[in-house]
């Protein structure tokens, strides 16, 4: 009871703190877009790097559980299509690309980690690690690239410049994509088998923590309460998407093929986590309506913690 109690602690010292200082400095005005511009980036190019090293190093990589990581291809791509189809008249590509982001990317490997370890113990949560990690490849590989295809798209219907025939190494090899070089030098180091030096596995707890203030505290500096509530009516029909159709879907798709009774409870789980913290980021990034996925971010969010979770504390505690 005191390490789940220490787990809740954590992540609300790791999110609420960091979203409010960030909301106290973008208030007093001590830090400017430009600023929590840099922010993301260091955290993306820097952070995300070495992490990336150091888990997929301490990956034991052999045969796959197969049907977790072909369910989070699901879960992933599944919002992506349906969001793409849904925004297709939307004439603001800015606003598109930041719909299509809120309603592809979901808030797994920290809420959906601890709510999976609170309800199902250590081995859900390593089930939930195997999604995070795949859809960090994804975040890198698909979803930049995605982001700045859509920026690149209004920057030409702005008549700021033509739009511009980006190739693939322009859209998959840029510094924003340096953290998929980390993964590949750390999955590599594990496959040689090359024993990784306990300090690293010090650095890498606090470095978790600290990735997390600079994740959530951009989201503060970002946050805007009046342009996320005039956004909300643009963002509420996102909301059947992640937590009715995601779940039924991954309900069904493991009723199939999946016999282990937690891991089915922890895709279902995983396939209704809210708007990630990423697609603020990614928004951000690549100018984007930041404010379209701060509104789902704290709209899904809130559905996620007063409606969801207690449905799944009733259906498989």
């Amino acid at each position: 009871m005191n390490d789940t109690l220490l787990r809740i602690a954590l992540l609300l010292i790791d999110t609420i703190i960091p979203i409010s200082l960030g909301y106290i400095l973008h208030k007093k005005g001590i830090v400017t877009q430009e600023g929590t511009k840099k922010v993301i980036t260091f955290n993306v190019r820097v952070v995300f790097t070495v992490l990336a090293v150091i888990s997929f190093w301490s990956l034991h990589i052999g045969p796959a559980i197969f049907w977790v990581p072909v369910i989070a291809l699901v879960i992933t791509f599944l919002p992506y299509f349906i969001m793409m189809a849904a925004t297709k008249k939307n004439p603001d590509p800015r606003e598109r690309g930041a719909l299509v982001t809120a309603g592809m990317l979901g808030n797994t490997g920290t809420l959906g980690g601890l709510v999976c370890y609170l309800l199902l113990g250590p081995a859900a949560f390593a089930y939930v690690q195997i999604v995070a990690v795949i859809q960090n490849v994804l975040l890198i590989t698909f979803n930049f690239p995605v982001a700045q295809k859509f920026h690149d798209m209004a920057v030409a219907g702005e008549g700021k410049a033509p739009m511009k025939k980006r190739s693939f190494a322009e859209l998959f090899f840029t510094w924003n994509q340096v953290a998929l070089i980390g993964m590949i030098v750390g999955a590599g180091l594990s496959l040689a088998h090359v024993p990784q030096p306990e300090w690293l596995q010090m650095v890498f707890k606090p470095l978790v923590h600290i990735s997390a203030w600079i994740a959530f505290l951009p989201v503060g500096l970002l946050l805007d309460f009046e342009a996320a509530r005039r956004e909300m009516p643009k963002t509420l029909w996102l909301m059947p998407l992640k937590f009715i159709l995601m779940p039924l879907v991954v309900w069904a798709l493991c009723a199939a093929v999946v016999t282990n009774p937690v891991m089915a409870a922890t895709l279902i789980i995983v396939s209704s986590c809210p708007t990630a913290i990423n697609s603020v980021l990614t928004c951000a990034l690549y100018g984007l309506k930041t404010n379209i996925a701060v509104s789902s971010f704290m709209t899904s969010t809130t559905v996620f913690a007063l409606v969801m979770c207690p449905i799944y504390f009733f259906l498989f505690r």
